[in-house]
């Protein structure tokens, strides 16, 4: 009886030190081709434009190794202020602080994340580049960081995307290492893995498209074809088993 109470506490301890999962991640197969869901997105909204507020429109543009730049457009004045991010996956809002998450994969993979506090503080321009996907307008791209906190800068890792819960920003990460896609956080300018998305192979940039500030949907084609489904601490990733021709 006493060596029977003692394994029970034993096993109450190891409960009791195992965090509680965040997020509730699920997966479902359906045999559909994506292509038709691509299709309902495409013209979703204007090429280039990321996020918008009462205050702003903020507009991304890339040109790869040759960087790129985040814009915030004043809707009242019409005013256009701009800063270097190389390239804007997700922007997010917390509070009156914005959060530009960034990730390259051209030459290396690279993920950083910046803090806007007041966009009012970024470098003045005149105008906006020319949104194209066929374009790269590198002479557009700023070095300006005016305005700017860079609170994370990861080399290895590329961010899928970010969201909010809970007045927290998070972040989908594929290691590039392992392959392994993570949800992580940031922690004294680190990415610490808050959960592991287990099954789960992606590659590539994915289209986005924003429902509302807590969901958010990512159309992936290669290697699978799939959707993963973010809203609020609920995750799901659909795998279309019709594959797209190429």
């Amino acid at each position: 009886m006493k060596l029977y109470c003692i394994l029970l506490f034993l096993l109450m301890l190891i409960n009791c030190n195992k965090e509680p999962k965040v997020f509730e991640f699920t997966t479902e197969t359906v045999d559909k081709n994506i292509a038709k869901e691509l299709e309902l997105i495409k013209n979703q909204k204007p090429y280039g434009l990321v996020f918008q507020d009462e205050k702003y429109e903020v507009w991304n543009n890339c040109s790869g190794e040759w960087g790129g730049t985040i814009y915030f457009k004043n809707k009242h004045n019409g005013k256009i202020r701009y800063a270097q991010s190389t390239c804007a996956v997700s922007v997010n809002k917390i509070g009156d602080k914005y959060y530009i998450s960034n990730a390259s994969t051209h030459l290396y993979e690279k993920s950083s994340i910046l803090e806007i506090i007041n966009p009012e503080k970024m470098e003045l321009t005149l105008r906006l580049p020319p949104f194209h996907p066929e374009i790269e307008t590198r002479e557009y791209e700023t070095k300006s960081n005016l305005g700017t906190k860079t609170i994370v800068d990861s080399v290895g890792v590329s961010i899928l995307t970010s969201f909010v819960y809970k007045n927290n920003l998070y972040s989908i990460l594929k290691n590039y290492k392992n392959d392994i896609i993570t949800i992580s956080k940031v922690e004294n300018t680190k990415f610490k893995t808050v959960q592991t998305l287990d099954g789960l192979i992606l590659n590539g940039s994915p289209q986005i498209l924003k429902e509302s500030e807590n969901h958010q949907k990512l159309y992936f084609q290669h290697p699978k074809s799939g959707i993963l489904d973010v809203k609020d601490n609920k995750i799901k990733f659909t795998f279309y088993k019709k594959q797209l021709k190429i």
